[in-house]
């Protein structure tokens, strides 16, 4: 295992073993980084330090790769994912999305929307390979998956219900959405947020046989 997938969690971890081998490198940064950002923001108690740190990456992916620091797993991970091509402009688009949890509760609609779409839209954007290759469907796919992991991970009751019931609205607007091959575990997160919107609640433990054996499925199959 490559050592920065040791960085993501267990879901994505499992959802990585069916990205196309040409594509899993792609998909590891674009996880890694995700989860990097997410716990800067659950480990900052002063919002200048994790301003400072989300800083500190946003500046680091604008820089030329010979230019970036040695010793950092996930950059080096990066730069051939770059050499063959790939834009770190989404990646740029999700730390501006986290950097939106900054702000103090609750969030206008605004908020909202600029959180989504800038972390949601990166992180399908890059992972795809290319943040223009995603269609209207796929781009509100990509905000309700925002929303729907938000609210799984948010201490803030009123925030947690308010990011659910968005997930749920955009639901009906991508419900039929579909990805070629190299977005199947784009297509596998997409299924799994649309699992909890037909419950109406979300699922109080995804590490479930029925969870993992749907991800499977879908992984092989693709339907």
């Amino acid at each position: 295992m490559n050592p920065v997938q040791n960085e993501i969690d267990p879901l994505r971890r499992l959802i990585l073993a069916y990205a196309r081998a040409s594509d899993r490198n792609r998909y590891i940064v674009a996880f890694a980084l995700d989860a990097k950002l997410g716990e800067i923001i659950r480990s900052t108690s002063e919002l200048l330090i994790g301003q400072m740190r989300l800083t500190w990456w946003r500046d680091i992916l604008t820089k030329d790769p010979a230019e970036r620091p040695a010793g950092e797993p996930l950059l080096e991970l990066l730069s051939p994912v770059e050499a063959a091509g790939q834009n770190p402009e989404p990646l740029i688009r999700m730390i501006e999305g986290w950097e939106m949890l900054l702000e103090d509760f609750p969030w206008e609609d605004r908020q909202f929307a600029n959180y989504a779409e800038s972390r949601g839209e990166g992180l399908f954007g890059f992972s795809a390979g290319d943040q223009y290759r995603l269609n209207d469907q796929q781009k509100l796919a990509a905000q309700s998956w925002t929303f729907w992991d938000f609210a799984r991970h948010c201490s803030d009751e009123g925030m947690r219900e308010e990011a659910f019931a968005r997930c749920c609205e955009l639901h009906g607007k991508w419900q039929a959405v579909t990805f070629d091959r190299s977005g199947r575990p784009l297509s596998i997160l997409c299924q799994i947020v649309a699992r909890d919107v037909r419950k109406g609640e979300l699922n109080a433990n995804i590490y479930t046989p029925s969870v993992a054996g749907r991800i499977i499925w879908h992984g092989l199959t693709g339907r």
